[in-house]
C-alpha cells in the first residue's frame, strides 16, 4: 500500500528540522570548517537552514492547497536537494574524508527512505509523471551541489 503523497509532504519540514538539529548538536559547522578550510559561522548555519526549512514549509503549503503541477514540481525539487541529495552529500563526505559526517544518521534513517517513499507516492498518486519527477530530482541535485560548493567549500572564492 502506498502512503498518500499529500500526507507524506507534511513530514518534510519536520524531517528537515530533525536533520538540522542533528547537525547542530553533533558539530557540523565545526566539521565543515575542518574539511573545507573555511569557517562556518553558527549564525550562517542556523540562519540558512531556518530559511530553507521555512521555504520547505511554504512549498508544502502551496502544494497541499493548490495540488498544482507547478507547486508539486518545485516542492519535489526542493525536497530532493534538501533531503535526498543531502543524504548523498553526507555519505560522500564519509568516503572522501574517512570520518563520520554530522548529519549522516538522519540522512540515512530519515532522508533516504522518506525521499524514496515520497517519489513512489508522487508517481502512484499521479501527482507528477516520471519525466517531471526525474527533472525535479536532477534540479534538486544541482541546487544541493551549488549549496555545498559555495557555502561550504567556497568554490570560486564565494
Amino acid at each position: 500500500m502506498t502512503a498518500s503523497y499529500y500526507r507524506l509532504i507534511r513530514w518534510l519540514p519536520v524531517a528537515f528540522a530533525a536533520h538540522v538539529a542533528e547537525e547542530y548538536l553533533t558539530g557540523f559547522p565545526r566539521y565543515a570548517g575542518e574539511i573545507s578550510g573555511h569557517a562556518m559561522d553558527l549564525p550562517l548555519f542556523l540562519g540558512g537552514n531556518i530559511a530553507f526549512i521555512a521555504i520547505m514549509a511554504l512549498l508544502v503549503g502551496w502544494a497541499a492547497k493548490t495540488r498544482s503541477a507547478t507547486a508539486n514540481f518545485w516542492l519535489l525539487a526542493w525536497a530532493a536537494g534538501n533531503l535526498f541529495w543531502n543524504f548523498v552529500f553526507h555519505f560522500v563526505l564519509v568516503i572522501a574524508f574517512d570520518r563520520h559526517s554530522p548529519g549522516l544518521i538522519t540522512g540515512t534513517l530519515v532522508y533516504f527512505p522518506l525521499s524514496l517513499a515520497l517519489w513512489q507516492a508522487a508517481l502512484a498518486g499521479r501527482v507528477v509523471r516520471a519525466p517531471t519527477l526525474i527533472g525535479a530530482i536532477l534540479l534538486g541535485g544541482a541546487y544541493m551541489g551549488a549549496v555545498a560548493a559555495f557555502s561550504i567549500f567556497h568554490v570560486g572564492g564565494v
